[in-house]
């Protein structure tokens, strides 16, 4: 008898699984984000509480970025991504992130609706606690860089502590991409505000974007020291568009991008030919 209601249940819980499988599978096939510019405009309004910035002519319709932010918690930064993403110009959603891929296994019904799983390349966290992309996806990301207009984001540093600007947790993956297709980082700041204990994005920022060099000047594009110095270029940036209290190790940000400048004169690239200059001409947040 025991052994009959243990094939009940197992029974039973393969049903369930089917048909929660089959659920979010006609989830996920749904992809309202990318079907439709009205769903992303009700998307938009729906998330509130988070000012935008104009979207810059370098994230503009045919320009092709890669765009970094501080990561002041996964919640957080999906919000502000979303409605980023909505306010971009062009008939399709065009920006996609670099996440970990609990955000789409544990998404939930309305994520998986409006096409979660096709809005983040999700990166595996390995034995010794770092997130790597597997090879297919890797490629998968070149190829979303190659098309006209498309936008991806990384962040540049890997734990969500304080405001997410942490020096000695640097992501050289954003400075990676760009070297290697030739498209420019735009920094985005997500200025932000204590509710309840926590943080919340309160407004997105957008810096002026920083061209890559050319291959020919750079040699080798794995090149470790560059990436670095390059990835704190775009972190002195981000920092320079949130306001003092939370600019995380960056909060003497100008004598980092000093330093971070001279490094980078090493490799004769004109100071990456970066303009400096914050929207709006301060550095700071408005």
């Amino acid at each position: 008898m025991e052994e009959g209601l243990r094939y009940r249940e197992e029974i039973s819980s393969l049903a369930k699984s089917e048909v929660f499988g089959g659920i979010d599978a006609r989830l996920r096939s749904l992809a309202l984000l990318q079907r439709s510019r009205r769903v992303r405009g009700v998307v938009d309004l729906g998330i509130r509480g988070i000012e935008v910035e104009p979207i810059p002519p370098s994230l503009d319709e045919v320009q092709r970025a890669v765009l970094v932010s501080n990561y002041p918690s996964v919640l957080q930064t999906l919000r502000a991504l979303m409605k980023v993403g909505c306010r971009l110009p062009g008939e399709e959603f065009r920006l996609k992130g670099i996440g970990r891929s609990e955000v789409i296994t544990k998404a939930n019904s309305l994520l998986k609706a409006l096409g979660i799983d096709k809005l983040i390349f999700p990166a595996l966290k390995d034995e010794a606690g770092t997130y790597r992309l597997h090879r297919k996806v890797f490629k998968e990301i070149l190829a979303h860089l190659d098309a006209p207009g498309h936008v991806l984001w990384l962040s540049i540093t890997g734990r969500t502590a304080g405001n997410g600007l942490l020096e000695g947790d640097l992501r050289t993956g954003a400075a990676l991409f760009c070297l290697k297709k030739g498209v420019p980082l735009v920094p985005m700041g997500l200025v932000t505000t204590e509710h309840n204990g926590k943080l919340k994005v309160v407004k997105v920022r957008f810096g002026e974007p920083i061209e890559p060099p050319q291959a020919g000047e750079i040699g080798d594009f794995d090149n470790s020291d560059l990436l670095i110095a390059f990835t704190k270029l775009a972190l002195c940036e981000v920092a320079r568009l949130l306001p003092p209290g939370q600019r995380g190790d960056f909060e003497n940000v100008d004598e980092k991008l000093d330093e971070t400048k001279r490094r980078l004169r090493t490799y004769q690239l004109d100071d990456c030919r970066c303009n400096t200059r914050v929207r709006g001409g301060t550095g700071t947040a408005r």
